[in-house]
């Protein structure tokens, strides 16, 4: 069922077999899934069978389909958004919404297959350090598959998270501090290796979920890839991903071309942005409270360099924004457009205007921007708001105004 071949190291370039491996055994570098560029050529690419990520099965990692653990993520909507384009100053702007996945983001896409990933080498046990969103993902897949789930998750997580992570596992753990203060301390008890990692920072096969982003954006604008994709950048999985499916594409002759990655990042939690600005390395900073939680880690360890690393290599951009600016847009995308999405998914909307606004990005470019949240798991309060008296006369003045 798939054409995975290896496990490629970032650092040294040598390959290893498809086993449960979380670092090289060489030089302890990060490592991807390799796939046959033989076997990626013949996929059907529009004419594929099937619903949701397994389509793709061939281009993940797990090779027995009795793993394919699913709640029918997948196959979210590319919208076309009009008005949202014009406030941007673009001729035409995509937003690929994945608030429509069985949890409300993005995250499932990871999560299956690295719950498929725990199945396909026998583990019973799943484990994951959260700012909210990964946590009620995994907590939903490890239920679907019968595995044990164990999440911790900051204990600043909006409160529709919490009660979708406690209802869903009894092994879940609020931690003080931010995400980069607990996953240490995670990481050194999973190379035991008793719990299977569903880390966003070590662990290749959950990484390969998100390829499918591309795939179907590929899909749905009829074989063709956009100019700019815009990705929400906390570890920088998405991108990571979504960049390599999109080089896949292109090696194996299904595509021309490889869009120019974005990454979008809160202004609290700015490092990516920071290197891309300056031409310099990557340095972690000490973060500050974001609305965009997703996005809110200061020490992208590793990965972070892999992520710098590809968006120069692609010719990729970089914008951060404030709170304020992340919640204007919020408001912008459902009064414009109807899409109700979190703060999180919604950081990719004020780094891409304003990149078009600097000339960065023409205004008759080919843009994709990845939404990554619905908006139904935020709990911010809404604007205060003064009841009516339920009369005729205050229902006609209401209406006919």
């Amino acid at each position: 069922m798939t054409a995975a071949t290896g496990l490629r190291c970032i650092d040294c370039d040598r390959l290893h077999p498809l086993e449960y491996i979380l670092s090289c055994p060489d030089c302890e570098g990060l490592m991807y899934v390799e796939y046959d560029v033989g076997a990626a050529s013949q996929v059907p690419f529009g004419r594929l069978e099937g619903a949701g990520v397994w389509r793709y099965a061939q281009l993940l990692p797990i090779a027995n389909p009795d793993h394919f653990v699913s709640l029918g993520e997948g196959q979210t909507p590319l919208i076309e958004t009009p008005r949202l384009a014009r406030e941007m100053g673009l001729d035409r702007l995509l937003v690929k919404f994945e608030g429509s996945n069985p949890t409300g983001t993005v995250k499932d896409r990871s999560t299956v297959t690295a719950v498929a990933a725990a199945l396909q080498f026998g583990f019973d046990r799943i484990g994951v350090v959260t700012t909210g969103n990964a946590g009620s993902s995994l907590g939903s897949y490890a239920a679907r598959a019968g595995i044990r789930a164990f999440v911790f998750s900051s204990a600043t997580c909006a409160k529709p998270k919490v009660s979708h992570i406690a209802a869903a596992t009894p092994d879940f753990y609020l931690y003080d501090g931010d995400y980069d203060a607990m996953i240490g301390g995670f990481d050194s008890v999973i190379d035991e290796g008793t719990v299977f990692d569903a880390g966003a920072t070590r662990n290749a096969y959950k990484q390969d979920g998100k390829k499918t982003i591309a795939y179907e954006i590929f899909e749905q604008m009829g074989l063709q890839v956009p100019d700019f994709v815009i990705y929400p950048i906390g570890i920088g999985e998405a991108l990571l991903a979504g960049q390599r499916a999109f080089a896949e594409l292109k090696a194996a002759g299904h595509a021309d071309s490889v869009p120019r990655p974005v990454c979008a990042q809160s202004t609290e939690a700015d490092t990516v942005i920071r290197a891309l600005e300056t031409g310099g390395p990557l340095v972690p900073r000490t973060i500050g409270h974001t609305v965009a939680e997703g996005v809110a880690v200061g020490d992208l360890g590793p990965k972070g360099e892999w992520v710098l690393r590809v968006t120069r290599d692609d010719n990729g951009l970089g914008a951060a924004s404030t709170d304020r600016e992340i919640l204007d847009w919020q408001a912008k995308l459902v009064r414009l457009e109807g899409i109700w999405a979190g703060p999180t998914g919604c950081v990719t909307l004020p780094a891409l205007a304003k990149l078009v606004r600097q000339g960065a990005i023409p205004k008759d470019a080919s843009v994709v921007c990845l939404v990554t949240e619905t908006g139904l798991k935020d709990d911010a309060e809404p604007a205060a708001m003064t009841p009516l008296a339920p009369t005729v006369e205050n229902v006609r003045n209401i209406l006919l105004s």
